[in-house]
């Protein structure tokens, strides 16, 4: 998991935005925009993020504008940190955005997505992107009864260091209470190990492998971490308190009709996975759905 501002909180330096280097590939499109998270609207309600000056809200995205934003951004923060190649596509969409389960949050300045995070279920059909690289370190965690999700997929832009640390808080809790109330209780993530001190003191997450090479990131090297609500009790009570200690509304966690149609257009743009794979993951998913793994399990024992 990447993004310029942990540079930022690292390095203390601030980092140019290359967000405008792909708007013009769709210029022609001249999106109207509108709002969608007033509490009687159809899609997800946003939350303020609290502590900074300008009004930020976070939300599961939900329109057709913010998921073009978000996988937009992703493109953009990771050409612009060596993670990714120059490609035809304009998203990093990956095979895991197919999935119904995966949810993509966003941080939002007026109808600018500034921020965002993807919370990614772990299922029978796709595991977890980073189990590629940390197999049986994730296959531990499930025999130890563990309900994993993956953080992944973090961008963001013309965010300071105190705004980006509160933007990204809001971002977790969010993403937390989902995979909560999915019936999910563990988080992973791997990061690049000039990170781990973020990872590990404000939101205490506890190392569960050792630096390797990640080859979804061009070979950069990434260290495993792993949380759960019974760990973020433990290692960061502040945190938890910031995440668990006001339940959220089911408007917040509402997810998005799956639409195999958004599915087929952010598939062909994509830098990150081929139509051929897009289509036999769509094929499977709207034949047989793709439940979380915990959720196969109970199945399997009735």
């Amino acid at each position: 998991m990447t993004t310029n501002s942990i540079k930022r909180i690292d390095a203390g330096a601030r980092a140019g935005g290359t967000a405008h280097l792909f708007r013009g590939l769709d210029a022609g499109v001249n999106r109207a925009r509108k709002r969608r998270d007033t509490p009687g609207s159809r899609g997800p309600v946003s939350i303020e993020v609290p502590g900074i000056t300008r009004k930020i809200r976070v939300k599961i995205a939900s329109s057709r504008e913010e998921f073009e934003d978000a996988f937009r951004l992703l493109a953009t923060n990771y050409r612009a940190c060596g993670y990714e190649q120059q490609s035809t596509g304009f998203f990093r969409f990956t095979p895991f955005h197919v999935l119904p389960t995966t949810v993509i949050l966003v941080a939002k300045h007026k109808d600018r997505v500034v921020a965002t995070l993807s919370v990614v279920p772990d299922t029978e059909l796709c595991g977890l992107p980073m189990e590629k690289v940390y197999g049986a370190e994730i296959e531990g965690l499930r025999q130890q009864g563990r309900h994993l999700a993956e953080a992944t997929s973090l961008a963001d832009q013309d965010l300071g260091i105190h705004e980006f640390v509160r933007v990204f808080k809001t971002l977790i809790k969010v993403g937390m209470q989902y995979h909560v109330r999915q019936g999910g209780d563990s988080w992973v993530i791997a990061v690049n190990p000039r990170h781990r001190g973020f990872y590990q003191k404000v939101l205490g997450f506890v190392p569960l492998g050792p630096r390797r090479a990640y080859p979804s990131v061009q070979g950069h090297p990434a260290e495993a971490y792993v949380s759960g609500v019974d760990l973020l009790r433990t290692h960061a009570p502040e945190m938890n308190r910031e995440v668990f200690g006001a339940p959220l509304p089911d408007s917040v966690l509402r997810t998005p009709r799956w639409s195999p149609t958004r599915v087929h257009y952010f598939g062909k743009r994509s830098t990150q996975a081929d139509g051929r794979t897009i289509d036999a993951l769509l094929s499977h998913v709207e034949r047989f759905g793709s439940p979380p793994r915990w959720r196969d399990d109970e199945i399997g024992t009735e």
